[in-house]
Order: C-alpha cells, then structure tokens, then sequence
C-alpha cells in the first residue's frame, strides 16, 4: 500500500471516529406537536411526538403522554409534517462531478433536499466506496450510500464505453465491480470479488443468458448479495430474470420485451420496444406481475430519464414510450408488485455547468409522476420513495419508515404531502442520523 493511500484511510478512519464519538455524546432530540406519515402507507398521526437518542428513534407517542428527557433539544413542529428520509434507490455519482471537491456540495444538496440514502447503480467502486465510507460514517454531510458491482457478457464491455470509463487502468471485464461473466467463469469466485468492493448487490446489465442469470442469482444469494438487473438483460427475458429470483427490476419500459415475439441480443436496442402493438396489459405482462408479487419482486420503475429523452431525444426511445411506461407501472401497482422511487441519474437535474446544486433532488419528481400518472395517492408514492426502497436496498431492518430502533433519518415538511405530493419539496429541515440539517446550512 502506498503511503499516499495510507495516509487517506488513516484520515479517513479518523474522521469516521470523531463522527461517530460526536454523534454519541449529542443531546436526545424531542419534535413534538407533528404530523407522522410513517411509510408504511397507513394514514398520517396527528399530535405526536418522535424521541432521538444516540442518532436512532427511541420511542414514538402521543404528545405529552411522556416527560421531556432532561436536557433534551426540543423541536416544536406544531402545524408540520414528518416522512421518512427519501431514498433514491436508483443513482450514477461516477462521472457527475469533474473531482472529489465537486461531490461535497452535490452530495450536500441531496441530503439537504430530503434524500438520506442512495443506491449507486454502476460506476467506478474505487471512488464510490471513498464517498460511501465518508457519508456512512457521518463524516461527510451526504446520504448513505450503497452500491453495486455489475456483471455483463464479454461483448458489452467492448460496446459500452460507460463501462470501459468505470474500469480505467484494469483489465477491461477483469475489474472485480465490472466483470465480464460467460460459459468459462468460476461464478463462486467472480461473485466473491465483486463482494469484496463492499457492493451490497449486483447489477446484471446485459447480454447475458437465462442459465448464467440464474447462477449468478443463486451465488449472490448464497454470499449475501441482492441481485438488481435490467428487466430484460438481453436475451433474457423480464420472466426469466424473475424466475431465476432477482430481487429487483429495473425500468418500466424495457418490460415491454415480456411480450414481444423475440428478445434480440443486442441491449442497444433495449429502449426502442413496440410501444405501438404490445398492449402493457399482455397476457404475459399480466402473468409477469402476478409472478413478481407472490415473489416479492421490487419493480425500479425510474420514469423520468425516459420522460426526458422522449421530450429532448426521442430518437433513443421507441414511439409512445412514455404513455406505455405509465400504464404498465399503473397495472403493476394495481397488481401488488412493489415500486420504488429510483432517478437515473446523479440524483439532480443537469444545470450548464453540470449538476444543478440549487435545485431540488429528482426523487422529488419520480414521485410526482407515480401520482400524477400510475395510479399512485401520494402516500403510497412516499411509500414508494421510503419503505420500498429500502427493501430495495436491503435496508429495511434500518431505515424506510419512522419506527422505534430504526435510524433518526427523517424530513420535516412545512405544508400535508398526502392531500399534494409536491409539498414533499417543502422542506422546513432534514434529520440524517438524529443530526438537524438545514437549507441555510445550520
């Protein structure tokens, strides 16, 4: 190890633990007199209050049905609501930002936007296991933040210039977070290397067959990875995917493929399906859903990329592929399939100069779109965004919904999301780990 490197895990490791010993020795937090919608979907509690001690919910109840803590901060909410912390379970930080320097105030806005959690979806590991090891330790004003490494066939990594980025300086195919998987590879020990990035889950992307999806599926199991793939990976199938017991699924549109007479093999078509003849109810859409639920397959419908290359370069996407998305995430809805809320993206919307640090998180707008077109109420969308996407994540046990033991991540709102899913975007202030963050950066 150089002593370059060293010396930023020595760094590194100490802020964490100045993190954590801070975090320790802050007084309990009382918001008393709110609002709770909790996650789960259940209707908002007027009049309650929420104790945070040691960057965790302690206790939930009615207000004044219990003394104030000696010493505690006490917060009075009267006239606000509190959701869970938004998750976006659906990112790529890599390459958002010119340098380290950069990733500070974007992750920064995120955070201070309502997002307290993050799933990486395929980039380089090098830099985002840095950023994770900041952002989970509280060392950094960010979300958590959880990622992937991604299998493919052969042939993608030479086709996809994305991956050949995320790998610089390795073996292209060899890098333990974008390996190539075919006929000839000890899966036991590809699965191995990818867990040994500190990724939580693969991500199958493409021009993989059934037989290796369901290798792989079954290995990351056997090791304690979740398994995230494109709803088709090209040839297989969103059934097949399913069958062979992937955790999550990923974009709307590419479900259209369920129902189509072939599955091509070359991914670079994947957003280009026929939107036109393939109904979204097809009876083998149908059947894919009913499949999903009784499996607890999460569907990673993440809309609004599509919604802006159907608007700014519809050329990349096939004709009525926005109405199409719409209604088939409606139908799995109404089916029971479980959806989160996932942006594509960096998390916020493009600016001239790259991220735009002023605007709101995109998770903001993802949720809109699960109201404003599939059926969703406004408090199954912030569902979506909190309880589902955890799932999604593997984090269900410590964060998602506002209850005793899990994390103190929670958005504090001036105005009732659930008669206006857009009053997500009033923000009074965010709590990460029992920490206060505010627009004005107290």
């Amino acid at each position: 190890m150089s002593a370059k490197i060293l010396m930023t895990c020595l760094v590194s490791l100490a802020l964490s633990a100045l993190a954590g010993a801070a975090l320790a020795a802050e007084p309990a937090l009382l918001l008393a007199h709110v609002a709770i919608i909790d996650g789960t979907g259940t209707p908002a509690k007027p009049n309650m209050t929420i104790l945070v001690e040691g960057g965790r919910i302690a206790a939930i109840y009615p207000d004044g049905s219990q003394p104030a803590p000696t010493g505690a901060k006490v917060e009075d909410l009267s006239g606000r609501y509190v959701i869970p912390g938004l998750i976006d379970a659906h990112v790529h930080l890599t390459g958002a930002e010119p340098d380290f320097a950069h990733y500070v105030p974007h992750l920064q806005a995120l955070l201070r936007g309502g997002v307290t959690a993050i799933r990486d979806m395929a980039g380089d590991d090098r830099l985002i296991a840095y950023l994770a090891g900041e952002a989970n330790s509280d060392a950094l004003a960010s979300p958590d933040i959880y990622y992937v490494a991604l299998m493919a066939g052969p042939t993608f990594f030479a086709e996809d210039v994305r991956a050949q980025e995320a790998s610089a300086g390795e073996r292209l195919g060899f890098a333990p977070w974008m390996q190539a998987i075919g006929p000839d590879t000890d899966i036991r020990l590809a699965v191995a290397e990818a867990k040994g990035t500190g990724a939580t889950a693969l991500k199958l992307y493409a021009n993989l067959p059934p037989n290796l999806v369901r290798q792989i599926t079954a290995e990351a199991h056997r090791q304690g990875l979740r398994v995230w793939t494109h709803a088709t990976i090209f040839p297989t199938t969103p059934t097949e995917a399913v069958d062979a017991g992937v955790d999550t699924i990923s974009h709307s549109p590419y479900l259209v493929w369920a129902a189509a007479p072939k599955v091509p093999d070359d991914y670079r078509v994947r957003a280009l399906g026929d939107f036109t003849h393939i109904r979204p109810d097809a009876p083998q859409i149908v059947s894919l859903f009913k499949a999903m639920k009784q499996r607890g397959t999460i569907l990673d419908a993440t809309l609004l990329p599509f919604l802006e290359e159907a608007k700014h370069a519809s050329g990349k996407v096939g004709a009525g592929i926005m109405p199409w998305s719409y209604a088939v995430t409606r139908l799995a809805h109404q089916q029971g399939v479980l959806v989160d809320v996932g942006t594509d993206s960096s998390g916020l919307a493009d600016g001239a100069q790259g991220p735009n640090l002023k605007a709101l998180p995109l998770v903001h707008s993802e949720m809109a779109l699960l109201v404003e077109h599939c059926g969703f109420t406004p408090i199954e969308a912030i569902r979506a965004a909190t309880q589902i996407s955890a799932a999604a994540m593997g984090q269900s046990a410590q964060r998602g919904t506002i209850t005793p033991g899990k994390r103190a991540d929670l958005v504090v709102l001036n105005a009732d999301p659930t008669h206006d899913i857009g009053n997500t975007r009033k923000i009074d202030f965010v709590v990460k780990s029992g920490r206060i963050y505010r627009k004005d950066g107290g």
